[in-house]
Formats: structure tokens, sequence, C-alpha cells
């Protein structure tokens, strides 16, 4: 009955998309630009649903109030019930996005939703001299910032970082943070879609109207002791048939790399486990079949399957609770 399952992915177009995520996973998108690939996601805004197998054409949330447990392991079932608790997208900043920070679950619970957002940025692809915005300069203090935001002078007080592929981000809330033009990357993160604009980098659209701004929910938010803490996480090489990296350990959840150069063996109990090709494509082979992972793709292994193998030449992002 359980095998790994694949999404239709969903895709979002924002002003600052591109068209990178067809070019880069080589899929026929059918649109103009767009800014993200929702590829597991369980959301009104957006709900991913089977493409492959028996269970094709059936919702995420219908597959969790269906088999639960089965589906989510014991332990995620108990805590969140039919809540899906990650959103994993791909991001094509083809420019600019806004500055931003997110709220954490108090906040966000206090304001009427389930939690907040704690997120992880995997550089997939990066320009030249391509950059982040990570935090704050080292010496703002809530009071210069405040000064800066009411002088439009926001851009003055963005600490900046270079980044190239392979690079890893762990944005955790209350950090100010934007994705800058020319990077593609894979986000993982709580089930969350709450954003506060601080800076649109006075971005207009065709009758001269700016983006909102949320200055007031973000300088609720904005953690001014850890801005300019770095959590940047480093890549690691390895030889073997396989090596698995550890990329985060959190509360929310865990990321793990694992480069497959010829054969991996996982034997994954009470909990499910997603699997996101960044390179390369292999086999699976489980209990009752095999199937395919090629690039781009993200796979749920429900909890309940069991033992499984991927024979292939590919890098993985494993993402559990």
């Amino acid at each position: 009955m359980f095998y790994p399952l694949k999404f239709d992915p969903i895709y979002k177009q924002i002003i600052w998309g591109g068209t990178n995520i067809s070019r880069y996973f080589h899929r026929d998108i059918g649109l103009d630009k767009v800014a993200e690939s929702w590829e597991l996601c369980c959301r009104v805004d957006g709900t991913s649903v089977v493409s492959s197998g028996k269970l094709k054409g059936l919702s995420l949330s219908c597959l969790i109030l269906r088999y639960g447990d089965k589906l989510l392991g014991g332990t995620t079932f108990r805590k969140f019930g039919d809540y899906f608790p990650l959103l994993i997208k791909i991001i094509d900043a083809n420019e600019n996005l806004s500055v931003q920070v997110h709220p954490g679950d108090a906040y966000a619970r206090s304001n009427g939703e389930n939690n907040g957002k704690n997120e992880l940025w995997y550089v997939l692809e990066a320009r030249e001299n391509a950059e982040i915005v990570y935090g704050l300069k080292q010496a703002e203090t809530k009071e210069e910032f405040i000064k800066a935001v009411s002088e439009n002078n926001i851009a003055q007080t963005l600490n900046m970082e270079n980044v190239n592929a392979g690079d890893v981000f762990y944005v955790p809330a209350g950090k100010v943070h934007a994705i800058l033009g020319g990077i593609l990357i894979a986000e993982i993160q709580q089930n969350s879609n709450i954003t506060y604009r601080i800076f649109d980098w006075n971005r207009v659209d065709r009758a001269g109207k700016g983006r909102t701004l949320n200055i007031s929910e973000a300088l609720d938010v904005i953690d001014f002791n850890s801005q300019n803490k770095r959590e940047i996480c480093p890549q690691i090489a390895d030889n073997k048939d396989y090596c698995t990296d550890a990329v985060l350990r959190s509360e929310y959840f865990n990321i793990d790399r694992i480069t497959i150069h010829h054969f991996y063996i996982s034997a994954w109990t009470d909990s499910f486990l997603i699997l996101m090709c960044i390179k390369g494509s292999g086999v699976v082979s489980y209990d009752g079949g095999t199937c395919s992972v090629i690039l781009g793709e993200t796979v749920l292994f429900p909890a309940c399957i069991g033992e499984f193998t991927i024979d292939g030449d590919m890098t993985l992002l494993s993402i559990y609770m």
C-alpha cells in the first residue's frame, strides 16, 4: 500500500521570480516567470497532490486524515495531529527579495497562527558575487534601526554575506534577512507563510505603488541580540560509497546531506522522511517495488515504509523531525 510519494509542484509567481527553476531542473513549467516551487506543503494557499501510484490524485491533507501515524509516525502525529509541520520550497531569486523578518512560535500563536517561521537555505546556484542580507551590522541597536527606518536608510544597516553554491544558512525567527538577485535555493521551513516586510528596495509597480511594509510587526519580532550570530554551515566533502553530513539539528526540523556515490541503505522508523534530490539521480528499492528519483524531485517516505535502499550517483537533502 505505502510507497515513496511524489507530488506535483505548486508554482508561485511573484515579481522577483525568473526562469531558473525550469532551466536548472529541466522542467516544462509553462509559465513565464516563477518565483517559488512549493515541493511539499499542506496549507490553504497550497496543498500537495500525489502525482503517481495508487494514491495519485489524493492531497497530502487527505493522506494525513486517512492514515495518520502510519504516514507521519507516532511521535510526530501525537505532537501535530493532522497538521503537517513543514513546507519545502525551491526559490528563484532572479531579483532581490524584500528585506524581511519572521516571527517565532509565541508571537505567531498570539496572532492566530499555528506556528512561527524558522527556515534553512541551501544554495543550489549563485551567480558571481551574489549576496544575501543576513542580519544587521554589528553595532546596530534597536534605536538606530528605528531611526534608519524613519529616514528610509535601512540599506545602510544591513549585514551582507557573499554566497556560493553549496552554502547553507540557517535563518531563525527574528533574524533580518533577504535573498538577493541571482540565487537559486532549496528552502526548508516550518509550515508558515508569515512574512513581515521591512524594506523593498523602493520598488514600485506600474501604478507607482510600493508593496505593503509591516514595520510595526517587524519591530515586535526582530531579535536585536542575535543579528550577528553566524549560523552558516560549511560544506563537507567525502569519497566513500556514501556519506551523511549533519547540516542542521533544531527543535523545528533536522537536515542531513547524503552524498551517494554508489549505494545507500536506510531503516527509517517512527517518523516520515523527506528526501530532496539536489544533484544526480538514483533508484529507490523498498518492500513492494522500486522508483526512480531525479534532480529536483522531493519524495516523502511514509513512516511505516521500513527499510529501503538507494543505488545511484546523487546528493540528497534528508529532512525529518
